[in-house]
């Protein structure tokens, strides 16, 4: 018995895969490969101005979107209000000098009454207080932001060289290098993360699994200066770097961290996913004084200039404009395998291209794999010396417009490109894509797929045609194209079972699947829900315009219990013989009334034998042909959209409806119905306000707890 395939398709797609190819001038941006950025002046050298001696100022954004701005060699410290700016981007609200006073009180016998000598960098936690790094007197400062007062002073052995702060946590780094944690601690703790020696900027930021993603800058603004992962344990080189912010972590795009060069050169951005740095398009930043970068409460990260708070920009990309990308051994774990068809999944702008050479070999043993990649695994790229000593022309990439059947369609954007793979038959197959572009614009590549065995057309024809190698060659490229479609046809044929089981069906066959049964597909159903549909269509329609249909498409869009009410159940009864019954508003229960109106009470004044008049009609159309549907479920306003779309089609025609959901609330004078209109569970969000804990109707502070002087 065999098991391995005699035919198939080997991927090459997403991160994992292009981890384990050799990159020259391309670059890796999440899924995708293109060119790589266009080298900026700090990759080229140093700079003819010399060693960087611009110092470090560090800066941080409050809660209240106040920026604070030090001046260490003034021993001085700027606040501006953020946000409003002029039209060349720089605040036009001018610094304002922020006065701290000194508390003048006794603590273990001593007295406090003097101020920060240096106010290096600076931090803010969620209660608004500043931290000041002061290296000249040893001593971490607390200023309440809002008594513009010194709360608090740490001591340090070694003189703190910068503050991170990530939400109510903060941070110090020690000259030393090591990291010390000031909040929430009652007292300072150092923290589980090496020493780095030498380090000089200290970033922090929220990881995506909890804990904390630790960034220390080494040399900064030197030739040599490196980036340390705390976390990870690895280092980064990055030349003349000065300064490094970093975002929170995203579960899918992971962490973004921007790094701050020298002044005149652009910001560096890199995407840290999957422990693997990919580098972005960088941002500019017009005067930038060089001594230091932070986030503002947008996003965009800001610096100083001569001219004030500005934020960086994105630049306009800039690529190589020529690139490789060395694919991994693709195994077709057969020996003089012939191999078929590649497909490419690429966006080729206007002025770019790909085009691709492919080679193939029966065994992996050669020792001199491009850049040493794969030379311990088991898949290794392209063997140095068979690269060198290939003469041959690239092949070109024919871009398949038709419409490929029970096929996974192109994301938008891109589109599917193939060609025959004309190699000799081996085992392994290797793939180079060349790229080209322009200064602005790059190819990106999304994945490939290589199909093997060729086509056995050949063997259709007579011997006579294709028993030289010439011919063979020829011939199998001329039959490339209709074998491909046969095999299509082939392969639509096995699977056309698939196409009438909702279960299986691809989703852009849906549609037609659901109109042999006569639904109507709504475009904002979830694929899962129209499956669903589709595979109780037959039941619903028996009983359309039931309760019990209505009730069960509305369960399956929602997926939420739900309750439907005909407003003639609510109507309530009378008291035989009683001829005053319409005088009382008073119901008990749902079913039966003590008295009551049917109707607006203010048009009951009818006498019990009169005839009945227009009024009568128009009190009995407040409750008949009318029913109330409700969701035990919050929706947001396109689900609520696609619920009213629904019922408006299915219901009978003569009706109308209200839709209410949990979060509509007890409706005061309408009714509150227990597991109708109104439901027992979490409340609708609100959360309360605390006295000296938060603002009413924002969640801030009013007010603040008062540190303890005793612990410092």
């Amino acid at each position: 018995m065999r098991l391995i395939p005699d035919s198939g398709v080997r991927v090459l797609r997403g991160m994992a895969h292009w981890q384990l190819c050799a990159l020259h001038d391309t670059a890796r941006v999440d899924d995708l490969v293109m060119l790589a950025p266009a080298a900026t002046p700090a990759e080229d050298g140093a700079p003819a101005t010399g060693p960087f001696t611009g110092g470090y100022a560090g800066m941080a954004f409050d809660r209240r979107c106040r920026f604070f701005h030090p001046r260490p060699e003034d021993g001085k410290v700027d606040s501006v209000l953020w946000g409003r700016t002029t039209s060349l981007g720089v605040h036009d609200g001018k610094p304002q000098a922020f006065a701290i006073t000194p508390a003048a009180t006794e603590v273990d016998g001593a007295t406090i009454g003097d101020l920060p000598r240096r106010p290096l960098a600076l931090a803010t936690d969620d209660t608004d207080y500043l931290y000041l790094a002061d290296p000249d007197a040893k001593a971490v400062w607390l200023v309440d932001t809002w008594q513009q007062e010194v709360a608090r002073r740490i001591d340090f052995a070694q003189p703190p060289v910068d503050l991170a702060a990530c939400g109510s946590d903060v941070f110090v780094l020690l000259a030393d290098g090591t990291t010390w944690q000031l909040a929430p601690c009652d007292e300072a703790r150092r923290t589980a993360w090496p020493a780095v020696a030498g380090g000089e900027r200290l970033a922090i930021s929220a990881a995506a699994r909890g804990g904390y993603l630790a960034w220390v800058l080494e040399r900064a603004g030197q030739f040599d200066a490196a980036l340390h992962a705390l976390h990870l344990g690895q280092s980064i080189t990055l030349p003349f770097c000065t300064d490094v912010a970093s975002q929170a972590e995203h579960p899918e795009f992971g962490a973004l961290i921007v790094v701050a060069q020298l002044p005149g050169d652009q910001f560096v951005r890199l995407r840290l996913l999957g422990n693997q740095p990919t580098l972005l398009p960088p941002l500019v930043a017009p005067h930038y004084d060089g001594r230091g970068i932070v986030l503002a409460p947008d996003g965009r990260v800001a610096y100083w200039t001569a001219q004030g708070l500005r934020h960086a920009a994105p630049a306009r990309a800039q690529y190589r404009q020529s690139g490789r990308l060395f694919s991994f051994a693709l195994d077709a774990e057969h020996d003089q395998m012939s191999w078929g068809r590649l497909i490419v999944e690429a966006c080729l702008p206007a002025g770019t291209g790909i085009r691709f050479r492919a080679f193939t070999r029966d065994d992996l043993e050669f020792g001199d794999p491009i850049d040493g990649q794969g030379l311990a695994g088991e898949v290794p790229v392209l063997s140095q010396h068979t690269w060198e000593n290939d003469g041959r022309e690239t092949q070109a990439l024919f871009r398949d417009p038709s419409a490929r059947p029970l096929t996974p369609v192109a994301a938008d954007g891109f589109a599917l490109y193939e060609a025959p793979l004309i190699v000799p038959p081996g085992r392994y197959l290797w793939l180079v894509f060349e790229f080209s572009g322009t200064r602005s614009k790059s190819p990106r590549l999304r994945g490939a797929r290589a199909e093997y065995p060729g086509h056995d057309l050949l063997k259709k024809l007579p011997r006579t045609l294709w028993r030289e190698a010439a011919a063979r060659d020829f011939l199998f490229r001329y039959l490339m194209p209709p074998a491909a479609m046969l095999d299509e046809w082939q392969s639509v044929s096995g699977d056309r079972h698939r196409l009438l089981d909702s279960r299986i069906a691809p989703a852009q066959a849906l549609p037609w699947l659901a109109s042999f049964l006569g639904l109507v597909l709504d475009p904002c159903w979830p694929a899962e829900v129209q499956r669903r549909m589709i595979a109780e269509a037959a039941n619903l329609f028996r009983t359309r315009g039931t309760l019990a249909s209505l009730r069960r498409m509305v369960e399956i869009l929602t997926g939420a219990e739900v309750v439907i009410v005909e407003h003639f159940r609510l109507r309530g009864g009378g008291v035989v013989g009683n001829t005053q019954v319409n005088a009382s508003q008073a119901v008990l229960g749902v079913g039966y009334r003590v008295g009551g109106a049917i109707g607006d009470p203010r048009r009951q004044a009818l006498a019990s034998d009169q005839p009945p008049s227009g009024d009568d009609f128009e009190n009995f159309d407040d409750f008949a042909h009318r029913f109330t549907v409700s969701v035990v479920a919050t929706l947001d306003a396109r689900q609520l959209g696609c619920v009213r779309r629904l019922l408006e089609l299915h219901k009978p025609a003569h009706t109308d409806f209200t839709l209410c959901t949990a979060d509509s609330g007890i409706r005061a004078g309408l009714g509150a119905h227990l597991g109708i209109s109104s439901v027992i569970g979490q409340s609708a969000g609100f959360q309360p306000g605390l006295m000296g804990d938060a603002v009413l109707g924002a969640g801030y502070l009013l007010g603040r707890p008062e540190l303890d002087r005793e612990q410092s």
